[in-house]
Order: structure tokens, then sequence, then C-alpha cells
């Protein structure tokens, strides 16, 4: 009777122990099912947090605005990119005609017939290179027996829309993100200085201002051609961007020093005070100069700041001349206006379709026989 009993006992201790082991195993079955479902959500929130973190600096990088630690984008730039296309068409051409018929009558515009031809083609280059529409209407207009002073008064007065307003619109809407903003204060306030003092009182004779001209293009000329012959061409999106000097930095202006700012700031006041009010055009010349070799900008973001820096500082002797010395010919500015605003809806699709390598041989080309017509041709 006890062999049975043990027996029994004995079978009766392996069917527990055997339940107690299949517990166990569930239990960690269960275990390692959470541990992979935690992990598997883990996973997952860190892919949707690195998703958002690639949306969010996406949308910055759309808008130029880089969001800080001292708060949100600017309200501003943003609000001016987001309705970028509604005040190209139709505010801006609305407002045009109002002005056409409050200042314009039926022999001023007959007189002025083609100057939207010649915004186009100024604002097209000025928009596309940091040359200056000064550097299409002076010369042109001195073609014509336009004086230098008036010429002067023109190109500031069409340049302050032209690349200050149409091109700006249209930088910000298209690649907000070669603008560097950060050289902005350094490359307009000291300008803005200099432009009205030198406004207010000019101080070289016309032959000066030629001659001042035609050397300050064949030396910003120089550098550019060796720069693009230093290149080779090249302008790989992926690789090095092409620059006209080397070693380029990030853009980034986060190692702004005392020197720098300095420079910067005393080449904008001096093109202001000397380039700006006696032939029209210096301070987009000079800014992108400034980018590429004290700033050690890539030779696109050099390019469009100069571009908009040229235009901005262009106001204050524009507002000078028209309110103080009223020596701007209105019909002409008026009429040009339009031209203008086509030069700078199309300037950033040349910009692109061209590459900048193209783009910096056309400025180069446009520098020497601008050059070539201040320096030879008889006053």
């Amino acid at each position: 009777q006890r062999a049975p009993q043990c027996i029994g006992n004995s079978k009766m201790a392996q069917h527990k122990a055997a339940m107690e082991r299949m517990s166990m195993t569930d239990v960690e079955a269960n275990s390692s099912n959470k541990d992979v479902v935690a992990s598997d959500t883990t996973k997952e929130d860190e892919e949707r947090g690195l998703i958002a973190n690639q949306d969010d600096h996406t949308l910055c990088h759309e808008t130029n605005i880089t969001k800080t630690q001292d708060g949100p984008p600017p309200i501003v730039l943003s609000w001016l990119r987001k309705y970028s296309a509604f005040l190209m068409m139709p505010v801006l051409p609305v407002l045009w005609c109002i002005l056409l018929l409050t200042t314009m009558d039926r022999e001023m515009i007959s007189s002025s017939y083609a100057m939207p031809l010649l915004g186009i083609c100024s604002a097209s280059l000025a928009n596309a290179v940091p040359v200056g529409g000064g550097i299409v209407f002076v010369p042109v207009l001195a073609l014509f027996g336009v004086q230098l002073h008036l010429g002067t008064a023109f190109a500031v007065a069409t340049m302050t829309f032209g690349n200050g307003v149409f091109g700006f619109l249209s930088w910000l809407r298209k690649d907000p993100a070669s603008i560097a903003w950060w050289v902005v204060p350094y490359a307009v306030f000291p300008a803005w200085i200099g432009a009205a003092l030198g406004t207010l009182r000019p101080f070289l004779s016309t032959g000066q201002c030629r001659h001042l001209f035609g050397v300050f293009c064949v030396t910003v000329a120089t550098v550019v051609l060796r720069g693009i012959y230093q290149n080779q061409g090249i302008n790989d999106p992926k690789g090095r961007p092409f620059s006209i000097v080397e070693n380029v930095g990030s853009g980034a202006g986060l190692e702004q020093t005392a020197r720098q700012k300095v420079l910067a700031s005393s080449f904008s006041f001096l093109a202001g005070l000397i380039l700006v009010p006696h032939i029209g055009i210096g301070n987009a010349m000079t800014t992108f100069l400034v980018c590429t070799f004290n700033w050690q900008l890539p030779a696109k973001s050099s390019v469009v700041t100069g571009i908009l820096v040229g235009g901005w500082t262009s106001l204050v002797p524009f507002l000078i001349h028209l309110f103080v010395i009223g020596d701007v010919p209105i019909a002409l500015w008026v009429m040009g206006l339009p031209g203008v605003y086509l030069g700078a809806r199309i300037a950033p699709l040349v910009h692109e379709s061209l590459g900048i390598t193209n783009v910096l041989i056309a400025f180069v080309v446009f520098l020497f026989g601008t050059a070539a017509l201040m320096l030879f041709r008889p006053a």
C-alpha cells in the first residue's frame, strides 16, 4: 500500500513542478513581450520626435528664421513671406496705377515710353548680381545726355523699390535662406549715415565720380574673375559651396568678432559717403565683398544679401533727393517702375537657371563694360 501511495505522491510533485515551470515561462514570455512593446513604443516615439524636429527645421529653413532660445521667429518676416505673392500681385501694381494717375499726364508718358524696357534690363541684373540698378541707369542715361547727378537721383529712386521692395519680396519667397540677416545692421545703418552726409554735401566733381566708378568696377571685376578661375566653374550643391575665397565658413554668424563688425561698418559708411551719393551705386558691391572676405560667406549668400542691402541703402538718399533737393525725374522714375517690377520678379529665376558661376561671369562682363564707358568715354 505504501509503494502505490509513494508513486502517487511522486507524480503529484512532478505535475506541480511542471505547472510551476510553465507559469514561470509564461511570466518570462509576458515580460519579454512587454519589453518588446515598450521598446517598439520608444522607437516610435523617437521616430515621431525626429520627424517633428525635421519638419520644424524644414519650416525654419523655408522661412530662413531660426528659432532660438529667445522666443519664436519674428512675426513680421513670417507675415511678409506668407503674403509676399499677394503683395507682389495685386497690391503693388495697384499702388503704381494710383501713382501714375496722380503724377503723370499724356505728354510725360509719351516722352518716357521706353523706360519700362530699361527698367527690366536694370532690375534683372541688379537683382541677380550685386551691382545695383545704377550700373545700367547711370551710363545709359548719360548716353542720352542726362546729367550724372540726375542719373544718380533716378538710380537711387528706382533701386529703393527695385532691390529694396520688389527684389526683397521675390527673394524672400524664392530662397530666404540666402539672406544673411545678421549682416544687415552692419551694412545698412552706417551706409545711411554716410549717404545722408554725402547727398546733402557732395564733394566730388563729375569727372572724379566717373573715374572713381570705373576704377571701383575694375577692382571688383578682377577679384570676382579670379575667384571664378580658382573654382574652375564648379558649383556642386553637395560639396563645398562656390566662393571667391578659400576656407569659407558656414555663414551662421556664430563667431562675429569686434574687428569684423568694425570693418563691415566702416566699409559700409565709406560706400554710403563716397559712392552712393555721387554715382548711385556702391553699397551692394561693398556688401558683396564684405560678406565674402570679412564674414566669409558663400557666394550666393553674399550676392543676395548685397542685392537687398543695395536697395535698402538707397532709401535715405532717395528721400533726400525727393523732398529736400527735389531733383528726382518723376516721369522717368514712374515709367521705369513697371520694368523694375518685372525685372525683379524674373531675376531669381535667372539666378537659379544660370547658376552662381554664370551669374558672376555676367557680373564681371557688366563691370568691365561699364568701367570702360566711364573711364574712356569723354564726359
